[in-house]
């Protein structure tokens, strides 16, 4: 009889115990966020290219003629002045051969000059039938080979005078002396390379462009250069010049970029990196890319039984405090940034810490 009384005791006991009131519910928790509110702002796409830059004015001077080199007057690394002679070949026998032409040269306009006169004197006479038909044609045919003899002369001495100019090797421009490639003394061939001149004007770069970024190139686009061996600089450049024809080997398309700046760390086969301004967006707006989730959708057509997969673009914003899933057009992109092209406005508050941890409809907190 205990036992059953106490059984009862205990049931209502348990009874009791589960009438009680439960504790109030738990309050809906807040994500925390950080988010970013979107104001007018520019974006720029560029194509990246690679390459090395020279001088505007680069040139190596060639021997004109076979002879050995009498002097150098220059060494590399010394700068130099346009017209200044750098370097001479052995020339006394084309010295001579001026001289020679020069002699022959004033001979040939003395003759002429004392064979005018006397044609003239005949031609006087022949107007009064004072000397033959035959004795004017003789002194004519005297005067025209006596001009031909000083035409000849003078073809010789210009001839003379350019081979003499030859043996000197001259600056065609201002610049620094990159290379010296003989010695005095030594035979040097002509066509031979004998010294390297780089100008002291600006500095260009030759690139190759991928047959896909092809359609975006045009002359004058902005470039940006940055070069590893001087970090923390940029320069600035333009798009100088585009050949006509894509390579048939490679198809891809030569450009030249010319720099604007003039600096005396930018050396003739610096290698630098080349940034070229495609496409330019001002006052849209432009949110951090990583605060955009991309999704693959299929859409299928039961009609047709086709399945096409479609790709949508989202992000998170801040409405009322609470996490607002929309979907998005982004554009162009660049260095971790994106344009929306629809779906966004300025002033809309984006969620860019927290976006992957949030659902549709979820209650956040924004902080610092």
């Amino acid at each position: 009889m205990r036992l059953k009384l106490s059984m009862i005791l205990l049931l209502l006991i348990f009874l009791f115990i589960g009438c009680q009131p439960g504790d109030e519910a738990e309050e809906e928790r807040e994500v925390p966020v950080k988010v970013f509110v979107i104001k007018p702002a520019s974006i720029s796409k560029s194509i990246k290219l690679t390459g090395a830059i020279s001088s505007t004015e680069d040139v190596i001077l060639y021997s004109k003629i076979s002879e050995k080199l009498e002097s150098i007057n220059v060494k590399a690394g010394e700068s130099v002045k346009e017209g200044q002679i750098l370097a001479v070949q052995y020339n006394e026998l084309l010295k001579q051969g001026v001289d020679a032409a020069e002699a022959s040269l004033k001979n040939a306009q003395a003759q002429v000059n004392l064979v005018i006169q006397e044609f003239e004197r005949s031609e006087r006479l022949y107007k009064q039938n004072a000397v033959s038909q035959q004795q004017y044609d003789q002194i004519l045919t005297q005067k025209q080979a006596a001009e031909a003899g000083l035409e000849q002369a003078s073809a010789m001495m210009k001839q003379a005078k350019e081979q003499y100019q030859n043996s000197f090797i001259k600056a065609p421009f201002s610049g620094t002396v990159a290379a010296v490639y003989y010695e005095v003394n030594q035979m040097v061939p002509a066509g031979q390379p004998v010294i390297h001149l780089i100008g002291s004007g600006g500095m260009k770069a030759k690139l190759k462009v991928t047959a896909k970024d092809i359609p975006y190139i045009k002359q004058g686009l902005k470039t940006i250069i940055k070069f590893p061996s001087i970090p923390d600089t940029e320069f600035s450049g333009v798009v100088s010049s585009i050949n006509k024809a894509v390579d048939a080997f490679t198809k891809s398309l030569e450009i030249e970029v010319q720099l604007n700046e003039k600096d005396a760390r930018l050396k003739s086969g610096l290698f630098g990196e080349f940034y070229i301004e495609v496409t330019a967006k001002e006052n849209t707006v432009v949110i951090p890319e990583n605060a955009l989730s991309r999704q693959t959708e299929v859409i299928i057509d039961r009609d047709k039984g086709i399945q096409t997969p479609v790709r949508k673009h989202y992000v998170f914003v801040v409405k009322e405090s609470r996490a607002e899933l929309i979907e998005v057009e982004p554009g162009i992109s660049s260095n971790g940034r994106i344009e929306i092209t629809s779906g966004m406005n300025n002033g809309d508050t984006l969620i860019i810490v927290g976006q992957n941890i949030v659902d549709e409809g979820q209650k956040v907190k924004v902080i610092d």
